[in-house]
């Protein structure tokens, strides 16, 4: 929420604004440039475009990421240390929120104070509330643990479900390069259409230099 007060800072949105205007004038220098030498220059323009076309696969580089790791046997193996973190650690927990909770302390750290007060009141005590009921289910799963182990195994069994996100997105990290090959096949018209939208770019957003700066 401190985050949502400082952009609203008047300060903050002028530099925001400035940077969105430099940003989107040196995209439309650029691509004023691809599009001239497209036009001017089409087979210096297409090497430099094979030359960029180099595919990182984000497959290969969170392969890892997508390893299954068990570790229920570990949990059942010490399911008594387990069990007591969570009936104590959520006995404690419950303990400081029912006697030390502060709801204005609350508003203050998560900057609430942004929306109305009822608002911000209901948002602190919601807050608090879930993680009385939290810790409860924590206390429940460690007796859970402790005192019936099979059917806590049973459980993670059935939700511990590994689903891949590599399989459900197979074939959406295969290079594709359809447009690249219309450029080729018409390099003088594409770089037509892109000197187009460049100049609509920097002439919109060279207007309002003037009137942020």
């Amino acid at each position: 929420m401190e985050i949502l007060n400082m952009m609203g800072h008047p300060v903050v949105r002028l530099w925001l604004a400035q940077a969105m205007v430099v940003f989107f004038l040196v995209s439309g220098v650029t691509l004023l440039a691809f599009g001239v030498s497209l036009i001017v220059n089409s087979a210096g323009a297409l090497r430099l475009i094979a030359v960029m076309n180099r595919w990182v696969s984000m497959r290969e580089a969170t392969k890892p990421l997508e390893v299954p790791r068990d570790m229920r046997h570990v949990v059942q193996k010490y399911r008594h240390v387990f069990a007591a973190i969570f009936v104590l650690g959520g006995a404690y927990a419950i303990y400081g929120l029912l006697t030390q909770f502060s709801t204005e302390a609350t508003i203050r750290l998560l900057g609430l104070n942004a929306f109305s007060r009822d608002a911000a009141l209901w948002l602190a005590e919601s807050l608090h509330w879930l993680l009385i009921v939290g810790n409860l289910f924590a206390i429940i799963a460690g007796f859970m643990l402790a005192l019936f182990p099979g059917y806590v195994a049973a459980l993670e069994e059935r939700a511990g479900r590994w689903v891949s996100l590599r399989r459900l997105t197979k074939g959406a990290d295969n290079m594709n390069i359809k447009l690249d090959s219309w450029v080729a096949v018409y390099p003088r018209a594409i770089g037509a259409i892109i000197v187009v939208v460049a100049l609509v770019l920097i002439g919109i957003f060279g207007m309002m230099v003037p009137r942020i700066w």
